[in-house]
């Protein structure tokens, strides 16, 4: 409730500014506040299954390319209007030369308080990381909470996260396992990266990878898909890998703009990764968080506006 004591000069342009001001702010709220997975994950309403051939492109649609001053990625993207769904893809040659960074990176980056660290702190949005951290390929990784952890109405329109599942960088803990989620790993040597899916984060060291971002739950298992006991359509972030461990493949699907694409659910994702050649892969955040920038730019055909807790960087 606005205090009797503040009072506004009653002309024209400034009850248009205010107006303007106004709209604006409760713009931007019912678009942070809105389509975001939470980490608890409710299931949603079931529906009946889609023809793959609604989602999945034929083998001969399906063709990679290249990406402009990135010799280790190449890119696909897909669009069915008439159903719509539209969705991106990006494959990553890991024995190639490719550096991976990370938001956050070190414990420095959260909020201490008289010297201790309260593992939250300040979000980042997909821009401002690829800017930052000059990555050819960005993608949001965990999912997350605000300050105490949860995905509350004060945590969708403020920016201190606090990271739901594991966060390695440099072998070095930055945050604790879930044990029901998965992790997405990478480990280096001679050869270049080794990229390995972890089902559970239970009862893992995480500290022997170089690398390790927690995400929601695997979707393909050994090449079979993983079932559910509940079906969403929703904006989707997800991860494979080859059998080798040596081709990383990831996919954003757009679902904030239902007019161009409606989403998909975890069971599409999966068959959408074994198709493009993934024997595992898992979901990672999705919902508003989903985010994909390509040499800086975004992919999407929406604004990435939510302040994201993990983003990914290959560079």
């Amino acid at each position: 409730m606005i205090s009797k004591r503040l009072k506004f000069p009653k002309n024209d342009s400034t009850k248009a500014f205010l107006n303007f001001f106004i709209a604006i702010s409760v713009l931007q709220i019912f678009i942070l506040a809105s389509c975001g997975t939470n980490h608890a994950i409710v299931p949603s309403s079931e529906y009946a299954d889609r023809a793959e051939n609604l989602y999945i492109p034929a083998e001969n649609e399906l063709s990679w390319q290249k990406i402009e001053n990135c010799d280790f990625a190449e890119y696909f993207f897909y669009e069915n209007k008439s159903y719509p769904v539209r969705y991106h893809c990006v494959k990553i040659d890991l024995n190639k030369e490719v550096s991976i960074t990370t938001f956050p990176q070190s414990e420095k980056d959260f909020v201490h308080k008289n010297g201790k660290n309260l593992n939250y702190f300040t979000g980042l949005r997909a821009a401002k990381f690829s800017k930052k951290f000059k990555s050819k390929i960005t993608i949001n990784a965990a999912p997350f909470g605000g300050k105490n952890g949860k995905w509350d109405s004060i945590a969708k329109i403020t920016s201190p996260r606090r990271i739901c599942g594991i966060h390695v960088v440099n072998k070095e803990e930055l945050a604790p396992p879930i044990d029901r989620y998965s992790a997405l790993c990478f480990s280096k040597d001679e050869n270049g990266w080794t990229a390995k899916i972890i089902k559970n984060q239970k009862d893992t060291d995480f500290t022997e990878f170089d690398f390790a971002f927690g995400g929601f739950f695997t979707i393909l298992s050994s090449d079979q898909k993983e079932e559910f006991s509940w079906k969403s359509n929703d904006s989707r972030t997800a991860a494979g890998i080859t059998s080798d461990g040596k081709t990383l493949f990831l996919l954003v699907v757009e679902g904030e703009r239902w007019s161009k694409s409606h989403g998909l659910s975890y069971q599409e994702c999966a068959d959408i990764m074994h198709a493009l050649g993934a024997e595992t892969a898992m979901q990672m955040d999705g919902g508003g968080s989903s985010s994909l920038f390509i040499n800086q730019k975004n992919a999407l055909s929406y604004p990435a506006l939510r302040k994201n807790a993990v983003f990914i960087g290959f560079y």
